[in-house]
Protein backbone atom coordinates (compact mmCIF):
# COMPACT_ATOMS: atom_id res chain seq x y z
CA UNK A 1 0.00 0.00 0.00
CA UNK A 2 2.91 2.36 0.68
CA UNK A 3 4.49 1.77 -2.54
CA UNK A 4 1.15 2.50 -4.17
CA UNK A 5 1.07 5.75 -2.34
CA UNK A 6 4.31 6.50 -3.30
CA UNK A 7 4.10 5.99 -6.96
CA UNK A 8 1.01 7.90 -7.17
CA UNK A 9 2.93 10.67 -5.23
CA UNK A 10 6.00 10.40 -7.44
CA UNK A 11 3.76 10.75 -10.28
CA UNK A 12 2.01 13.76 -8.96
CA UNK A 13 5.13 15.46 -8.62
CA UNK A 14 6.82 14.90 -11.89
CA UNK A 15 4.00 16.14 -13.41
CA UNK A 16 3.81 19.56 -11.61
CA UNK A 17 7.60 19.92 -12.42
CA UNK A 18 6.82 20.47 -15.77
CA UNK A 19 6.81 24.09 -16.82
CA UNK A 20 3.52 24.09 -18.91
CA UNK A 21 3.98 27.64 -20.35
CA UNK A 22 7.28 26.82 -21.74
CA UNK A 23 6.23 23.55 -23.12
CA UNK A 24 3.90 25.37 -24.70
CA UNK A 25 6.36 27.80 -26.47
CA UNK A 26 7.30 24.72 -27.99
CA UNK A 27 4.38 25.65 -30.63
CA UNK A 28 4.68 28.63 -31.46
CA UNK A 29 5.59 29.58 -35.26
CA UNK A 30 4.84 27.70 -38.94
CA UNK A 31 4.40 24.13 -39.34
CA UNK A 32 3.82 22.10 -42.42
CA UNK A 33 2.77 18.51 -42.86
CA UNK A 34 4.91 15.83 -43.69
CA UNK A 35 4.61 13.51 -46.97
CA UNK A 36 3.06 10.61 -44.17
CA UNK A 37 3.07 10.46 -40.17
CA UNK A 38 5.76 7.78 -40.72
CA UNK A 39 8.27 10.60 -42.27
CA UNK A 40 10.21 13.53 -41.64
CA UNK A 41 10.10 14.58 -45.42
CA UNK A 42 8.24 17.30 -46.44
CA UNK A 43 6.59 17.36 -50.01
CA UNK A 44 6.96 20.27 -52.56
CA UNK A 45 3.38 21.68 -51.75
CA UNK A 46 2.46 20.16 -48.07
CA UNK A 47 -1.10 18.90 -47.27
CA UNK A 48 -1.41 20.51 -44.11
CA UNK A 49 -0.33 24.39 -43.11
CA UNK A 50 -0.76 25.36 -39.48
CA UNK A 51 0.16 28.89 -38.64
CA UNK A 52 0.74 29.37 -34.36
CA UNK A 53 1.31 32.97 -33.66
CA UNK A 54 1.86 33.92 -29.71
CA UNK A 55 0.16 36.45 -27.72
CA UNK A 56 0.31 37.03 -24.49
CA UNK A 57 4.03 36.82 -24.50
CA UNK A 58 3.93 33.43 -25.57
CA UNK A 59 1.05 31.93 -22.83
CA UNK A 60 -1.49 32.06 -25.41
CA UNK A 61 -1.36 30.90 -29.00
CA UNK A 62 -3.51 31.55 -31.85
CA UNK A 63 -3.64 28.30 -34.01
CA UNK A 64 -5.09 28.50 -37.56
CA UNK A 65 -5.15 25.39 -39.68
CA UNK A 66 -5.16 25.15 -43.50
CA UNK A 67 -5.52 22.61 -46.01
CA UNK A 68 -4.21 22.39 -49.99
CA UNK A 69 -7.51 22.65 -51.81
CA UNK A 70 -7.82 23.69 -55.37
CA UNK A 71 -4.19 25.69 -55.69
CA UNK A 72 -4.96 27.32 -52.37
CA UNK A 73 -4.83 26.87 -48.34
CA UNK A 74 -7.93 26.84 -46.85
CA UNK A 75 -8.68 27.58 -43.48
CA UNK A 76 -10.05 24.27 -41.56
CA UNK A 77 -9.65 25.50 -37.91
CA UNK A 78 -9.14 28.14 -36.20
CA UNK A 79 -8.57 27.60 -31.99
CA UNK A 80 -6.69 29.68 -29.30
CA UNK A 81 -4.90 27.81 -26.63
CA UNK A 82 -3.16 28.79 -23.66
CA UNK A 83 -1.67 28.15 -20.22
CA UNK A 84 -3.88 28.79 -16.96
CA UNK A 85 -1.90 30.06 -14.18
CA UNK A 86 -5.02 28.67 -12.10
CA UNK A 87 -5.18 24.88 -12.89
CA UNK A 88 -1.64 24.74 -14.33
CA UNK A 89 -3.46 23.44 -17.30
CA UNK A 90 -3.63 23.68 -20.79
CA UNK A 91 -6.63 24.76 -22.24
CA UNK A 92 -8.24 25.66 -25.71
CA UNK A 93 -11.32 26.98 -27.65
CA UNK A 94 -11.72 26.32 -30.67
CA UNK A 95 -13.93 25.65 -34.00
CA UNK A 96 -13.67 23.30 -37.04
CA UNK A 97 -14.74 24.46 -41.09
CA UNK A 98 -18.30 23.04 -40.28
CA UNK A 99 -18.21 25.41 -37.07
CA UNK A 100 -18.55 23.32 -34.78
CA UNK A 101 -17.06 24.67 -31.30
CA UNK A 102 -15.06 22.47 -29.07
CA UNK A 103 -12.85 23.17 -25.93
CA UNK A 104 -10.17 21.44 -24.54
CA UNK A 105 -7.74 20.51 -21.87
CA UNK A 106 -4.52 18.96 -21.26
CA UNK A 107 -1.17 19.15 -20.04
CA UNK A 108 2.32 18.15 -20.67
CA UNK A 109 3.56 14.52 -18.93
CA UNK A 110 6.75 15.63 -19.55
CA UNK A 111 8.76 18.13 -22.04
CA UNK A 112 7.94 15.97 -25.02
CA UNK A 113 4.49 14.55 -24.64
CA UNK A 114 1.26 16.83 -24.36
CA UNK A 115 -2.43 15.42 -24.37
CA UNK A 116 -5.70 17.34 -24.69
CA UNK A 117 -8.71 16.53 -24.31
CA UNK A 118 -11.28 17.43 -26.39
CA UNK A 119 -15.58 18.27 -25.79
CA UNK A 120 -18.22 19.47 -27.67
CA UNK A 121 -20.64 22.21 -25.89
CA UNK A 122 -22.91 19.54 -25.35
CA UNK A 123 -20.04 17.90 -22.97
CA UNK A 124 -19.47 15.07 -25.50
CA UNK A 125 -16.00 13.87 -25.77
CA UNK A 126 -14.83 14.57 -29.01
CA UNK A 127 -10.88 13.42 -29.16
CA UNK A 128 -8.00 13.19 -27.41
CA UNK A 129 -5.17 14.86 -29.03
CA UNK A 130 -1.69 13.90 -28.44
CA UNK A 131 1.67 15.50 -29.25
CA UNK A 132 4.95 13.61 -29.42
CA UNK A 133 7.65 16.07 -29.97
CA UNK A 134 10.86 14.80 -31.81
CA UNK A 135 12.56 17.95 -31.42
CA UNK A 136 11.70 21.70 -31.03
CA UNK A 137 10.64 21.62 -34.86
CA UNK A 138 9.32 18.35 -35.30
CA UNK A 139 6.09 16.97 -33.89
CA UNK A 140 3.56 13.95 -34.17
CA UNK A 141 -0.33 14.51 -33.63
CA UNK A 142 -2.58 11.68 -33.10
CA UNK A 143 -6.37 12.25 -32.54
CA UNK A 144 -8.73 9.44 -30.80
CA UNK A 145 -12.43 9.01 -30.00
CA UNK A 146 -12.96 7.51 -26.58
CA UNK A 147 -12.71 4.08 -27.58
CA UNK A 148 -8.88 4.70 -28.69
CA UNK A 149 -9.18 4.44 -32.02
CA UNK A 150 -7.28 6.54 -34.53
CA UNK A 151 -9.71 9.08 -36.36
CA UNK A 152 -6.27 10.81 -37.63
CA UNK A 153 -2.65 11.52 -37.62
CA UNK A 154 -0.15 13.81 -38.97
CA UNK A 155 3.43 15.11 -38.02
CA UNK A 156 4.15 18.18 -38.69
CA UNK A 157 7.94 19.77 -39.51
CA UNK A 158 8.69 23.95 -38.61
CA UNK A 159 9.26 25.99 -41.23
Amino acid sequence: MLLVFLCAFGASAQETNVDQAAGLKRYIGEWVSTVSPESNEVGAQPDIKMVNVPKMEGTALQVEVFQFRNNAYVSILVELINHDVTTNKIVALGQNEKGESFSGTGSFSDKDHWLMTDHDFNGKHTQTVSFQFFSDNEVYLEGKDNTGKILWKTRYVKK
